[in-house]
């Protein structure tokens, strides 16, 4: 399972209220049909770093998805994506005051993998497993994405042939072994090793 790690401070703390929120857009799509994706799945996975939104992932039809909303009072927009610049198409919309986007199934995602996220309000939520974040933060290949990507390889070394493979598959091998050597990113990635065997301790 994957978990959000508790801690204090502003990028520490529990996001609550993040969870709540994308519980209920979950709960709205069908918990079948969708996964936590961005910043908070990044979280899941063990990088803890602020995020103002919540990402969702789903398989459905933007116009499905878009229905079952409607149908559960949240609306949305589709903002339609510049394909020539790398965009795509998404449902935005703001739920109990935190905006979300609805993404589309950008990459393939092993969805019989996706492991539930474990605290408590999470319900039946789940998360885009790890190598299909990695994936995703790859073919995004914004400065923010590709530290994610490489914070999280450092954190999950096991998953380094994978994700130099995807890497080079979306032409963006050297940018991302920049990152992944950059002092400050690995610095950062030892912090968080470190923050995760204290709260391990704590809970032993």
């Amino acid at each position: 399972a994957a978990a959000f790690p508790p801690g204090s401070g502003r990028v520490r703390r529990k996001p609550a209220r993040f969870v709540r929120v994308a519980r209920k857009i979950a709960e709205a799509l069908g918990t079948e049909d969708c996964l936590l994706a961005g910043g908070l799945a990044v979280m899941a996975h063990g990088f803890v770093r602020a995020t103002r939104n919540v990402d969702i992932l789903t398989r459905l039809p933007l116009s499905e998805a878009r229905v079952r909303l409607e149908a559960s009072g949240l609306s949305t927009r589709l903002f339609r994506g510049d394909p020539l610049e790398g965009g795509f198409a998404c449902l935005k919309g703001e739920c109990d005051g935190l905006p979300f986007d609805v993404l589309p199934q950008l990459v393939p995602v092993h969805w019989e993998e996706a492991p539930p996220v474990e605290g408590k309000g999470a319900g039946s939520l789940r998360v885009v497993p790890l190598v299909d974040l990695l994936a995703l933060k790859l073919k995004a290949q914004g400065p923010k994405d590709l530290m994610d990507a490489a914070i999280l390889v450092l954190l999950h070394p096991e998953h380094e042939a994978q994700a130099l493979e995807l890497a080079t598959a979306y032409r963006a091998l050297d940018r991302f072994e920049h990152w992944l050597r950059d002092p400050r990113t690995q610095a950062q990635a030892r912090e968080e090793a470190a923050f995760e065997r204290q709260r391990a301790r704590g809970s032993a």
